[in-house]
């Protein structure tokens, strides 16, 4: 049309609108007719080289068939000796049939890419997945070691006040007995020392006519120092100190290094030093 013979009027307009919506039908008709012929042809070919494989028990090779896949235009040619026909690759990609007779070799980078993206996609997801399994089994590990180490403080600290307890508790009724106690929570350098004075301390206990009555105010547990088999404990102690005749007198205080040691199921005093 010759810019003097341009659409004036909203009819010709309309007619013109009318026209190309037509020649578009039209053209969507011939593409989807393409799509639909190149699919049997396709067919055909795999049916007749099922019957021949059938036939001779043997593979059959196929004629070689051209696919070009333009990453511009999405499109893919087949070459097949009937009338060129021009496929969308989008119908391909989707299509079981192509990618089972196609060879893999003829396919071209743009029918590929959403499969290799597939599978790139697969596997960065089971990476994942690993990673968070480690890590997750990490953080268990991390927590029940903690949590051991927190349990086995709390043994020594334990073991600690009680075993000074025992050392600061003390009836001049019953010094034999205490001082047996005393005995049995201790080991090492710490029992051997003690043994040998026992029989003078218990002398000297049950003529000091007193009753003494250990408490433990705080025990610290040196992190530094703490091994599966022993640990030094801080512990700051004092005596209630009651006469022959009930009468009270001042509290005694002490602040001790403990050396607390594993010695079979028991946790014991191997060493006692008094700071001053």
């Amino acid at each position: 049309m010759k810019r003097d013979d341009a659409p004036q009027t909203a009819a010709e307009f309309r007619s013109l609108a009318d026209q190309a919506e037509d020649e578009a039908t039209e053209a969507e008709a011939r593409a989807t007719a393409a799509r639909a012929r190149a699919r049997a042809i396709r067919l055909r070919h795999r049916a007749a080289t099922v019957d021949a494989e059938k036939k001779t028990g043997e593979p059959v090779i196929h004629d070689p068939v051209t696919v070009e896949a333009k990453a511009y235009s999405e499109s893919v040619e087949l070459d097949t000796g009937e009338p060129e026909v021009v496929v969308d690759a989008s119908e391909l990609a989707d299509d079981d049939t192509f990618w089972r007779t196609a060879e893999p070799d003829l396919l071209g980078p743009g029918l590929l890419s959403r499969r290799r993206l597939g599978s790139v996609a697969a596997a960065l997801a089971v990476i994942v997945i690993l990673a968070a399994l480690g890590a997750g089994v990490e953080m268990m590990v991390l927590h029940k070691n903690a949590v051991r180490e927190r349990q086995r403080i709390a043994e020594y600290a334990a073991a600690a006040r009680h075993g000074v307890v025992t050392l600061t508790s003390l009836d001049y009724e019953h010094a034999n007995e205490d001082v047996q106690q005393i005995l049995q929570v201790s080991t090492g350098t710490f029992k051997d020392d003690f043994s040998k004075t026992a029989e003078d301390f218990t002398i000297t206990v049950r003529e000091s006519k007193v009753v003494l009555q250990g408490t433990v105010q705080a025990a610290a547990v040196e992190l530094d120092s703490v091994t599966d088999k022993s640990a030094v404990v801080l512990v700051a102690s004092s005596s209630e100190v009651t006469n022959a005749d009930g009468a009270k007198q001042d509290p005694r205080k002490y602040r001790l290094i403990v050396t607390v040691t594993r010695e079979g199921g028991q946790l014991k005093m191997s060493k006692v030093e008094f700071i001053p």
